[in-house]
C-alpha cells in the first residue's frame, strides 16, 4: 500500500547509501568469531499464493477489531508511519521520512512523549531507521550518522554511540548484547549479521551475503520477536532465519511461491533488475511475516505474474490461506499494512483519511472514528486473530 509505494520511491536512496559503504577494520578482525554457513536446519516451508484461498475458514478466526485514535499534540505530531512498536503499555510510532521523528502514545491513544528530533547534534538524528525498546530505554538507529541513540521513556536524552559498520536494523538481545543487520560490503567477509556488546564492540559475525549481492529493497522490521524467538528476514529472499535471544542461529524457514520467485538477478541487485526490466514475473515478500502463537502468519506479498500487492494470511498447520489484493474497494477491516505485532499477539495496522476513503465500508464506520479522521487524526486498527 502506501508503505510499499514509498519503499519503491526510496530504492535509489538506499542504493546511494550502499555505494557509500566502505570496509571497516572491525569487519576484517573477526575471522575467529564468525559464522558464515547456510547449513542451518530447516524448520518448515511456507507455501505462498496470491489466490483468494480459503477465505471463510481464516476470516472466521478473526474475533474482533478495535480502533485506537492517536490523539497527537504539538509534542507528538508525525507525518506518516513506517513502523509501530507495542511495548511496555505504549505504542511507539516511527516516522523515518516524513517528520523524521519517534513518538509514543498509551494504549488509549493519549500522547506521551517524543524521542529526539531531526538534526546533527549528539541527541539528534537524520533518519530514525529502526527502534527497539527495553524496560528502561528507547534505542534509535540513525543510518545517516551511523549511530545508536538512547533516551529514557519520558524522552530525556541519555547518550549515543557510533556504530562501527553500516546497519539498517537491530534488536536487543539478552545480557545487554545487540544484534545488527549489516549493509553489504565489497569485502571477502561480507556478513549479514553482527552481535555486539553494550558498547557496540563487535563480538560475532554471522551469515554471508551471496556473491555480488548489492541489495536495493527496503525491508521494514528485518528483526521481529515472536513466540519462537527472533525472525530475521531481508527481502527479497527465499529464507527466513530464526535466532534465540542470545543471538544463536537455530533454524530457517523456506519460502515457496506459487508463481515462482523473481529473477535471480533481482535478489542480488533489485534496483538494477528493475531498471533492466527483469521484474515481469514471480513473487517475493515485502516484509518480515508476523507470526502468531497459533502458527498463523501475516505478510505482504508482491506478485508480478498476477500483478498487484497482497496481504496473505497463512495457517500452515491447517493448510489454509487467504490473499487480499490492495484495491480501491477493500474493507477497512482488511487494511493491515503497515502492521506490527502487539505484546498480546494482535496484528496492528494503520488507517488515515486517504486510505479509509478507498474502502467500500468507510461510510459504515462509527461517527466518532470518521470525525477523528476528518480532524486529521490517524487510527491504529487492532486485529484479534485466534
Amino acid at each position: 500500500m502506501f508503505l510499499r509505494d514509498k519503499s519503491i520511491a526510496y530504492f535509489l536512496i538506499i542504493a546511494n547509501l550502499i555505494l557509500a559503504i566502505a570496509c571497516t577494520n572491525n569487519t576484517k578482525q573477526v575471522h575467529q568469531n564468525s559464522f558464515c554457513t547456510f547449513d542451518v536446519p530447516v524448520v518448515d516451508t511456507l507455501l505462498i499464493s496470491s489466490d483468494y484461498g480459503n477465505f471463510k475458514q481464516i476470516s472466521n478466526n478473526t474475533a474482533t477489531t478495535d480502533f485506537v485514535i492517536l490523539q497527537e499534540d504539538d509534542n507528538t505530531m508525525f507525518a506518516d508511519i513506517n513502523q509501530v512498536i507495542d511495548a511496555f503499555g505504549k505504542y511507539f510510532i516511527i516516522d523515518t521520512y516524513g517528520s523524521r521523528t519517534v513518538v509514543s502514545f498509551d494504549h488509549n491513544g493519549k500522547p506521551l512523549a517524543s524521542y529526539g528530533k531531526h538534526g546533527n547534534a549528539p541527541d539528534e538524528y537524520i533518519y530514525p531507521w529502526d527502534v527497539d525498546v527495553s524496560v528502561e530505554y528507547i534505542y534509535i538507529l540513525d543510518v545517516s550518522q551511523r549511530k545508536l541513540l538512547r533516551y529514557n521513556h519520558i524522552g530525556d536524552y541519555i547518550d549515543s554511540k557510533k556504530i562501527p559498520f553500516e546497519s539498517r536494523g537491530f534488536i536487543l538481545l539478552n545480557n545487554n548484547k545487540i544484534l545488527f543487520n549489516l549493509e553489504p560490503l565489497e569485502d571477502t567477509n561480507n556478513y549479514q549479521l553482527c552481535i555486539t556488546d553494550s558498547t557496540l564492540k563487535p563480538l560475532k559475525y554471522m551469515l554471508c551475503y551471496p556473491d555480488k549481492y548489492v541489495g536495493g529493497w527496503v525491508t521494514n522490521d528485518v528483526f521481529l520477536r515472536n513466540n519462537n524467538g527472533i525472525s530475521y528476514y531481508n527481502s527479497p529472499a527465499d529464507t527466513i532465519y530464526r535466532l534465540d535471544y542470545d543471538g544463536n542461529l537455530v533454524g530457517k524457514r523456506l519460502l515457496s511461491f506459487a508463481n515462482g520467485t523473481i529473477d535471480e538477478s533481482a535478489k542480488l541487485d533489485f534496483v538494477g533488475a528493475e531498471q533492466q526490466g527483469k521484474l515481469t514475473n514471480g513473487m517475493h515478500l515485502l516484509n518480515n511475516p508476523f507470526e502468531l502463537p497459533n502458527g498463523i502468519c501475516v505478510m505482504e506479498v508482491t506478485d508480478y505474474s498476477n500483478k498487484g500487492a497482497y496481504v496473505v494470511t497463512l495457517n500452515p498447520g491447517k493448510k489454509l490461506h487467504r490473499a487480499e489484493k490492495f484495491a480501491d474497494h477493500m474493507s477497512i477491516y482488511d487494511v493491515i499494512v503497515p502492521c506490527a505485532l502487539s505484546r498480546n499477539n494482535q496484528v496492528i495496522s494503520y488507517l488515515d483519511r486517504e486510505l479509509a476513503e478507498k474502502c467500500y465500508d468507510f461510510d459504515m464506520m462509527p461517527d466518532s472514528l470518521v470525525k477523528a479522521l476528518d480532524e486529521g487524526n490517524r487510527l491504529l486498527v487492532i486485529h484479534n486473530i485466534h
